[in-house]
C-alpha cells in the first residue's frame, strides 16, 4: 500500500525524471536510474520499486525509498490526522517508513505528542504499550522528530525497562517449539506477520535480558509439564548484536533453555528483520539461512565453524574468520577415507534399527570430518574489504579495509591498493604498516581465495579530494555532515556519505571543519557582537565568508565570483575577525596562508582544497627579509571566474593532465591594499579598515567575539546550506536591482567590473539577511551605502596610479625641480636622452634621495607598484641604455613621460 499524497508525488517525478508512461496499471518505458536503458517499468497503484528486464545486461531493482528518501519523511507535514482518522500520522510512517500493514496491527499503537520543554521542539510519536508484567505497565514510543534534535526513541518516564519485553497479540508463547527474539518492536512484527513466533526484549545492551517473561514461560511450562521452547537470539548483525546474543544466551542456557542464533544477511547495505520483511525475505527457507549464520556466530571453536560452512558448500578448501582472526580449512581425503572405511554396521548389528544405523553412521561421518579437518591461522586479524574509492579526476583508485584485532583491540581503517593486493608479499607488506603486531602467513592462492570473498560485487565510493561543495552531485560535504538540496546527511561508519540515488560519497578531506549539528546550541547572539566590533564593513566581511558557499551556483549563472581584500593597518581587529569566521564554518584557530612563504605546488594545492569556501592570502609584511618576495597577484587572474589554476601530470603511463578549476572564493588580507595590474584591481572589491573606527565599546565586542567557541556558532553554516534553494532564489532577484542600481548615471561608475562585483555583494547580503541572520533595517541601509561608496572608489582608482605611484612621481618630480643640475646637465634623476621617455636608475636616484634628505619607499615595493603605473605609464624594466647624466651605459627602467611633460 502507498498513500494517494505519495503515489501522485511518485509517479510525478518518474514521469519527470525517467520518462515513464501510463500503460495501464503500469508506468513502462522509463529509463532505468541504473542503465539509463528506456525498458524499466514499476506499478502505477504502488510504485515502490523499478524494474529493469535486461536481465543479461542490468536487471536491477531499485527502491523508490533509496531513490527518493525526501518522499518518506517529514510524516508531520504530510499526514496530518483527521477527526475520522486521529493516528494517520504514524499511520504513514508504518505504512511507508516501516512496510507495515496496519490493518492488523490496529490496537498495538496509538498516536502521542512529545515536548522537550529545553529546546521547545516538540513531535509526534508511535507508542507501543509494553504490558508483560500485571501492575508494573510501560511503553516504548518512535519519536517522529523531522529535525533530528530529539532522541529517536524513548521509554516511559521513571520506568524501569530492563527485564521486560514486548508481545505479540494472540500468541501462544507456551506451547511454542521455538522463539524468536528480537531487539526492536517492529522486528518482531516483522517476524510476527511472517508466521514466526517472536517477542522483543527492547534492546541488545547489557541488563536487557528478558527474564520477567521468560519466568512466566518457566513457571507456565512447569505447570503443564511442558518442555521449554527453544530460543532464538536474533539480533541485529552488529557487534552490538553480537556482543548481546553472547551474553544472552550465557544467561538463557543457566536459565535452562536450548538457544540458537539467527542473524540478518551481512552483504551490502545492514539489514534488520523489517528491511527483510520489507524485501519478502523472511520465508521458511530464508529463516534457516539466517539461523545458518546465527550457527556461525557461536560456533565454539574455529573448526566447529569450518565443518558448518563445509556441510553446506561442500568446499573442501577455503579460508573463513574467527575470533576476528583468519584460518585455512582444508579436508584430508586421507583421514577422512580410514575413519568411514568401517562404517558397514548391518554385518556386526543386525539387530539395529534403521534409525539406529542412521545416527550411527552420521556419528562416524562426524567424527571422520573432525579428524580430517585441518585448520590453519594465516592471518592473526579480521581484513574486512569495506568498498572501492575511486577518484575520476586523478585516475586514482584504493581499497578501502577494516581490520579487526582479537580480544577486543581498536580496530584500524586504511587503504590498499590493487598491486598490494595482488601478491602475498606486498599484502603481508602493507598488513605490517597498517595494523600493528599482524602477520600474514598464507600464500598466494590462499591470498587469491580471500580476494574472491573481499572484492566480489564490492561497493563503489567516489572520491573527492576537497572540501566543500561537488558540483555534479549538487552536494557539499564538510566534516562529518553532508547537505544535498538541503537536506542533512551524516556520515556513516564506513567513513562516507550514503546519498540518494545509490550515490556514495567521500572526502578525503586535507582539514577538517568540526561543525556542531545540534541547533539548540546555537548561540546567535554573535551577530550583534560582530555589527558592535567591525561595524558594516564587519557585515560585508561576513558577507563575503556568506557568499563563498554559493561561489560554483554563482558563477554557473553569472560567470564570475570578486575577490575581496580586507586591508587595514596592524591592530584594527582583522585576524580577529577572520579566526571567528572561520568558526562560523567549523575550522579553528586558522586564518590564512602567506603566499610569499609558500611554494608555488604549495598555493597551488591550497587553491585545490575547497569548493564553495574561502581561500584566504595573508601577504606578509612589505619590510625586512620578506620584502623581496612580493606576490605577483596577476597570477590569480583566472580564478575570478573559475579558470584553472595550472595543469598536473596523472600518473598513468599516458600524456593526461589533471586540470582542475578554481571552486573556491578568494580573500586576500593585508596591512596595505593590493598592486596590481588594472585587469587584476578591477576584480577585487577593497574593505578597508581603520583605527579611527574603535570605540571602547567595540573592542569590549571584540573581545567577545573570540570568546565563542565554534560548537555555539557553526550552526551558522549549517542553516546557509538549508536554505540553499531559497538564497540563490533571492539572491538572482536581488541581483538585477542592485546592478540597476549601480549603473545610474549620477553615481559615475564606468567600469561594469566594478558595479557587477559590487552588485554581487549587496544580493548577496540581502539574501543572507532575510533567510540566515536578523540585521536592524537602519544597519541593513547603512552596508548598501557604504557598498556604493566602496564601487565609486575602486572606479576612480582604476583610473589613477596608488597612492604609493603618484607620491613617488611627487617626489622626483620636486627632485627634479628643486635639487641643481650639473653643468651640461638637463636632468638630475632621468637617464634617457629621449625627450618623451624618463629612465630611472634605482641606485642613482636613492643615492640623490639620499644626499638630499628625500623620503622614498622601500625599492622592491615601489618597483612592484611602478609596474602598474599609468601617469608614467611603464613600458620596460632593467634595460641597458646609454645614460645623458653619466655618459656611462646604465640600467634602467623605462617610463613614458605625461603629454603635458614631454619636451
Amino acid at each position: 500500500m502507498m498513500f494517494p499524497e505519495t503515489q501522485i508525488l511518485v509517479v510525478d517525478r518518474l514521469k519527470q525524471e525517467f520518462e515513464f508512461k501510463e500503460r495501464g496499471d503500469k508506468l513502462r518505458l522509463g529509463k532505468c536510474p541504473s542503465c539509463s536503458k528506456k525498458e524499466a517499468w514499476t506499478s502505477l497503484e504502488s510504485p515502490w520499486v523499478i524494474h529493469c528486464p535486461r536481465k543479461n545486461h542490468c536487471g536491477e531493482t531499485t527502491y523508490i525509498r533509496d531513490l527518493y528518501p525526501d518522499l518518506f519523511e517529514k510524516w508531520e507535514k504530510r499526514f496530518t490526522p483527521t477527526a475520522e482518522n486521529p493516528t494517520k500520522t504514524v499511520d504513514a510512517y508504518l505504512v511507508e517508513g516501516r512496510g507495515l500493514p496496519i490493518d492488523q496491527l490496529k490496537g498495538l499503537y496509538s498516536q502521542e505528542y512529545h515536548k522537550d520543554y529545553d529546546s521547545q521542539i516538540g513531535s509526534v510519536t508511535l507508542r507501543f504499550a509494553i504490558t508483560d508484567e500485571d501492575g508494573n505497565h510501560g511503553w516504548w514510543q518512535r519519536i517522529l522528530d523531522e529535525q533530528g534534535v530529539l532522541p529517536k526513541t524513548m521509554f516511559k518516564k521513571g520506568w524501569k525497562s530492563q527485564g521486560h519485553a514486548w508481545l505479540t497479540p494472540n500468541t501462544n508463547y507456551i506451547e511454542s517449539k521455538e522463539i524468536w527474539i528480537t531487539e526492536g518492536i517492529f522486528d518482531t512484527i516483522a517476524l510476527w506477520l511472517s508466521n514466526v513466533t517472536s517477542f522483543s526484549c527492547l534492546s541488545a545492551g547489557f541488563g536487557y535480558y528478558p527474564f520477567i517473561f521468560l519466568n512466566h514461560i518457566k513457571e507456565k511450562c512447569a505447570e503443564r509439564n511442558l518442555p521449554l521452547p527453544k530460543l532464538v537470539w536474533a539480533f541485529d548483525n552488529d557487534k552490538a548484536g553480537h556482543d548481546g546474543i553472547f551474553k544472552n544466551i550465557e544467561k538463557a542456557i543457566e536459565d535452562g533453555f536450548e538457544c540458537e542464533a539467527a542473524l540478518p544477511p551481512s552483504t551490502g547495505r545492514k539489514a534488520d528483520w523489517n528491511d527483510l520483511y520489507k524485501q519478502d525475505r523472511l520465508k521458511l527457507s530464508d529463516l534457516e539461512t539466517y539461523k545458518y549464520y546465527g550457527s556461525l556466530l557461536i560456533a565454539e571453536k574455529p573448526v566447529d565453524k569450518a565443518i558448518l560452512i563445509y556441510k553446506r558448500s561442500g568446499s573442501k578448501t577455503f579460508p573463513f574468520d574467527f575470533n576476528n582472526q583468519v584460518y585455512w580449512f582444508k579436508l584430508d581425503n586421507d583421514k577422512y577415507d580410514e575413519y568411514m572405511k568401517d562404517i558397514d554396521f548391518e554385518d556386526d548389528n543386525e539387530d539395529w534399527l534403521e534409525e539406529e544405523k542412521e545416527k550411527a553412521q552420521a556419528d562416524r561421518r562426524e567424527k571422520a570430518l573432525q579428524a580430517a579437518a585441518n585448520v590453519t591461522k594465516i592471518v592473526n586479524c579480521k581484513p574486512t574489504a569495506l568498498y572501492y574509492q575511486y577518484s575520476d579526476e586523478t585516475d586514482e583508485a584504493w581499497y578501502y579495509f577494516n581490520i579487526d584485532f582479537p580480544r577486543n583491540q581498536q580496530s584500524v581503517k586504511n587503504t590498499f591498493t590493487g598491486s598490494q593486493l595482488a601478491a602475498a608479499s606486498e599484502f603481508k607488506k602493507r598488513l605490517l604498516a597498517v595494523a600493528p603486531g599482524v602477520v600474514y602467513t598464507g600464500n598466494g592462492t590462499q591470498l587469491d581465495r580471500l580476494l574472491e570473498r573481499w572484492i566480489e560485487d564490492i561497493k563503489r565510493v567516489q572520491l573527492i579530494n576537497y572540501v566543500g561543495y561537488h558540483n555534479e552531485l549538487k552536494t557539499y560535504v564538510l566534516g562529518e555532515l553532508a547537505y544535498h538540496n538541503g537536506k542533512q546527511f551524516k556520515i556513516n561508519n564506513e567513513d562516507y556519505f550514503e546519498l540518494p540515488k545509490n550515490i556514495n560519497l567521500k572526502s578525503r578531506a586535507p582539514f577538517t571543519l568540526d561543525i556542531n549539528a545540534n541547533q539548540t546550541e546555537y548561540q546567535n547572539a554573535w551577530t550583534t557582537d560582530l555589527i558592535e566590533a567591525y561595524g558594516v564593513k564587519g557585515l560585508i566581511t561576513l558577507t563575503t565568508f556568506f557568499g563563498s558557499l554559493y561561489a560554483q551556483q554563482i558563477r554557473k549563472t553569472h560567470k564570475s565570483f570578486p575577490f575581496v581584500e580586507i586591508v587595514g593597518e596592524p591592530g584594527t581587529g582583522k585576524s580577529t575577525l577572520l579566526q571567528f569566521l572561520w568558526k562560523l564554518f567549523g575550522r579553528i584557530n586558522y586564518e590564512g596562508v602567506d603566499p610569499t612563504k609558500t611554494s608555488k605546488a604549495g598555493l597551488t594545492r591550497t587553491f585545490r582544497q575547497v569548493s564553495n569556501l574561502p581561500v584566504i592570502l595573508i601577504e606578509s609584511d612589505r619590510q625586512g627579509e620578506s620584502a623581496s618576495k612580493q606576490f605577483n597577484w596577476d597570477m590569480c587572474k583566472t580564478l575570478y571566474d573559475g579558470g584553472s589554476l595550472g595543469a598536473q601530470g596523472v600518473k598513468n603511463g599516458g600524456n593526461e593532465t589533471y586540470e582542475p578549476p578554481f571552486m573556491g572564493t578568494l580573500i586576500i588580507s593585508q596591512n596595505a591594499p593590493v598592486l596590481a595590474s588594472e585587469a587584476i584591481m578591477g576584480r577585487i572589491i577593497h574593505v578597508g579598515f581603520v583605527k579611527d573606527q574603535l570605540t571602547k565599546n567595540s573592542l569590549y565586542a571584540s573581545r567577545r567575539l573570540g570568546k565563542y567557541e565554534h560548537e555555539h556558532v557553526s550552526q551558522f553554516i549549517l542553516q546557509c546550506l538549508n536554505k540553499e534553494k531559497a538564497v540563490l532564489e533571492s539572491y538572482n532577484l536581488s541581483l538585477q536591482k542592485h546592478d540597476a542600481f549601480l549603473h545610474q548615471e549620477q553615481f559615475n561608475i564606468q567600469s561594469s567590473r566594478v558595479v557587477h562585483n559590487h552588485a554581487q555583494l549587496m544580493a548577496l547580503f540581502d539574501a543572507m539577511c532575510q533567510h540566515v541572520i536578523q540585521v536592524p533595517a537602519h544597519v541593513q541601509k547603512q552596508v548598501h551605502e557604504e557598498l556604493l561608496n566602496m564601487a565609486q572608489n575602486r572606479d576612480k582608482i582604476l583610473k589613477s596610479d596608488s597612492v604609493i605611484v603618484q607620491n613617488f612621481w611627487n617626489v622626483v618630480e620636486e627632485m627634479e625641480d628643486s635639487i641643481p643640475k650639473v653643468a651640461h646637465h638637463e636632468s638630475v634623476v632621468n637617464h634617457s636622452a629621449k625627450p618623451d621617455l624618463f629612465a630611472i636608475n634605482f641606485a642613482h636616484l636613492y643615492k640623490i634621495a639620499a644626499d638630499y634628505r628625500y623620503a622614498l619607499p622601500e625599492v622592491n615595493e615601489i618597483q612592484n607598484a611602478l609596474r602598474h603605473s599609468l601617469h608614467y605609464r611603464f613600458i620596460e624594466a632593467n634595460k641597458a641604455i646609454q645614460s645623458k647624466i653619466t655618459g656611462s651605459t646604465k640600467r634602467c627602467w623605462i617610463f613614458e613621460k605625461p603629454t603635458a611633460n614631454k619636451d
